[in-house]
C-alpha cells in the first residue's frame, strides 16, 4: 500500500469556492488523490507536513487556450481582432513546423503550471500536417498538465497543403482519437474544435460538429465571436440544426442574447469568457454574469500567450472589473451612486469560474475545480508569510484581489509536485525554455525573410467578402 502525505497547519478552500467555506484543516494526499480532509488526521502511517504558511486552494482551471502560440509571446497585444486573424491565423501559422507546435504547446503549457492552472483547454487549430496533431498531442501529455487536447479542423488557405479536403481532417481525428486517447480515465482528454462561422459553408462546420460527437469528443468552438449587424446567431442556427447538446464549451460567446444563453442552459452546455482578449481586441462585453444568471455553466480562459499571459489571477480581476463596470454604470448615471446596493458580480464568483466551475465545462467537474475527498490532489499553496497577504480578514477576496503568481509557493498535479519553493521543477523548466527559445528563434528567422512579422492586411478582412476571398489564397 501506497504512503500518506498529511498537509498540516494551512488554511484551506473547502469544496465549491461560492460557499466560502475556508478551514484550517488537514489535507491528506494518497494516489494522486485527497483521502482525508479534516482536523488533527491520523498521519500514523504517513508523512506528515506542516504547511501553515500556507492557503491551500484548488488548482485554476483555464477553459480556453491555443497553446501552441506561446511561440509568439506577447506580439498581438496592440492588435484588432481582425489584425490577429490576418496575422497569427492566416500568415505566421503557416509557418509553424510540427516542432513548434510541440514546443509552444509545451511551453505554453509549463508556463500555466508556473502560473498555478493545473488544467485547461487546448484549441489546436495549427494542424497543417498529421505530424503537427501529434505533436499538440505529445507538447500537451508532456507537460504533465491535466486537460482537454482539441483537435482544431481550422484549415489554412496554402498554395500545396497536406489535407486536400476536409473529410481528410475528419480522418486525421479519427486517427489521433485512436491513437492516443483510447482511455477516457488519462489525465488528458480529447476533444475538437469546429471553425468559425462565416468562414466556411454551414454544412462544414456541421459535419465537424457531428464528427466530434462521433466521437464522444468535447466540442469546442469559438462561438457567437464578432458583431455583425444582422448576421444571425450561431448558437440559434446550431439549434435549429440539431447541433446543440451538452458535452460542448462554447468559447467568448459576446453576441449571445438571453435566448442563446436559454438554449445552452438547457442542453447543459457550458460558455468560456476570456476577459484580456475579449476586452482589448474588440469582441465585446463579456457574458460571464449574464451566461451565469441564465444557469449555464461558465469558465475563463486566459487564451492566447501571443497576447496574454498565462495568469487566471488577472483574467479574473480584469474580469470582476469588467462586469461590475458594465452593470453598475447605467444605475449610477440614472440614480447616483448611492443608489448602488451590491456589485454586480463577487469575490466568489470569478474564483468559482476559474476553478469548479471550468473543470464543470471541461467535463472534469468530478475530478478537479474544489478540494474535496476523493477528487484529484490539484492544489495550490500560497505562501502567506509576506506583508501583501497579511492582516486578512477574507481569504476568498484576498485569493482574487490580491494573490499573483510571485505568491504560488507549490503546484501540484495529481500530487505530483510541479512547482515547489516558488520555482517549478528544473526538468520542467529547462525543457519548456529550450522548447521556446528553439522554435521562437526558428519563426522570427522565417518570418522575417518571409512577408515580416506584420503583413500587410487586405481590405477585404472583416467584410462580408471575406469568407470568399479568403480561401481564394495569400
Amino acid at each position: 500500500m501506497s504512503r500518506s502525505t498529511v498537509y498540516r497547519g494551512a488554511q484551506v478552500l473547502v469544496g465549491d469556492p461560492r460557499l466560502r467555506d475556508v478551514r484550517r484543516v488537514d489535507v491528506e494526499v494518497r494516489d494522486g488523490l485527497i483521502v482525508g480532509l479534516g482536523p488533527d488526521l491520523d498521519a500514523s502511517d504517513a508523512e506528515s507536513v506542516d504547511v501553515s504558511w500556507a492557503w491551500i486552494m484548488p488548482g485554476l482551471v483555464d477553459t480556453h487556450h491555443h497553446l501552441w502560440q506561446s511561440t509568439m509571446r506577447a506580439f498581438t497585444s496592440d492588435f484588432t481582432l481582425d489584425d490577429y486573424f490576418w496575422t497569427i491565423r492566416r500568415n505566421h501559422s503557416a509557418q509553424h513546423r510540427a516542432v513548434d507546435v510541440y514546443n509552444g504547446t509545451l511551453g505554453g503549457a509549463v508556463g500555466l503550471l508556473e502560473a498555478g492552472t493545473t488544467c485547461t483547454v487546448d484549441f489546436s487549430h495549427c494542424i497543417l500536417t498529421p505530424e503537427h496533431a501529434d505533436a499538440g498531442v505529445a507538447g500537451f501529455q508532456t507537460a504533465g498538465i491535466r486537460g482537454v487536447w482539441c483537435y482544431g479542423f481550422y484549415h489554412q488557405p496554402m498554395d500545396d497543403p497536406w489535407f486536400k479536403s476536409p473529410e481528410e481532417r475528419h480522418a486525421d481525428a479519427r486517427r489521433v482519437r485512436a491513437t492516443h486517447f483510447a482511455d477516457d480515465s488519462s489525465r488528458v482528454r480529447f476533444g475538437v474544435s469546429p471553425t468559425e462561422m462565416v468562414r466556411v459553408p454551414f454544412e462544414q462546420i456541421a459535419m465537424e460538429i457531428r464528427v466530434g460527437r462521433e466521437l464522444d469528443a468535447l466540442i469546442h468552438p469559438h462561438t457567437n465571436t464578432r458583431f455583425r449587424p444582422g448576421y444571425p446567431s450561431d448558437i440559434r442556427q446550431w439549434y435549429e440544426a440539431g447541433l446543440i447538446w451538452e458535452k460542448q464549451l462554447h468559447s467568448h460567446c459576446n453576441t449571445a442574447d438571453a435566448d442563446d444563453l436559454r438554449i445552452l442552459a438547457d442542453a447543459g452546455a457550458a460558455v468560456s469568457a476570456t476577459p484580456e482578449t475579449e476586452l482589448g481586441m474588440g469582441l465585446g462585453q463579456l457574458i460571464l454574469r449574464a451566461s451565469d444568471r441564465a444557469g449555464v455553466t461558465t469558465g475563463i480562459g486566459a487564451d492566447i500567450q501571443s497576447n496574454n499571459s498565462p495568469d487566471l489571477f488577472t483574467a479574473m480581476r480584469i474580469a470582476i472589473a469588467a462586469e461590475r463596470g458594465r452593470y453598475h454604470q447605467p444605475l449610477i448615471e440614472a440614480e447616483g451612486t448611492s443608489a448602488l446596493h451590491e456589485v454586480a458580480l463577487r469575490t466568489e464568483d470569478v474564483l468559482h469560474f476559474a476553478t469548479l466551475g471550468g473543470a464543470r465545462g471541461l467535463g472534469l467537474g468530478d475530478v478537479c475545480g474544489s478540494i474535496e475527498v476523493g477528487k484529484a490532489a490539484d492544489l495550490l499553496f500560497i505562501r502567506t508569510d509576506t506583508p501583501r497577504l497579511r492582516a486578512v480578514t477574507d481569504v476568498v477576496n484576498a485569493i482574487v484581489m490580491h494573490v499573483g503568481v510571485g505568491d504560488i509557493d507549490t503546484v501540484m498535479v495529481g500530487g505530483e509536485v510541479v512547482k515547489e519553493g516558488g520555482r517549478l521543477r528544473e526538468d520542467l523548466r529547462e525543457a519548456a525554455v529550450h522548447a521556446l527559445d528553439e522554435s521562437g528563434a526558428w519563426l522570427d528567422q522565417v518570418i522575417r525573410k518571409g512577408g515580416g512579422w506584420r503583413p500587410d492586411k487586405p481590405e477585404w478582412m472583416g467584410t462580408p467578402d471575406e469568407h470568399r476571398l479568403s480561401n481564394a489564397g495569400t
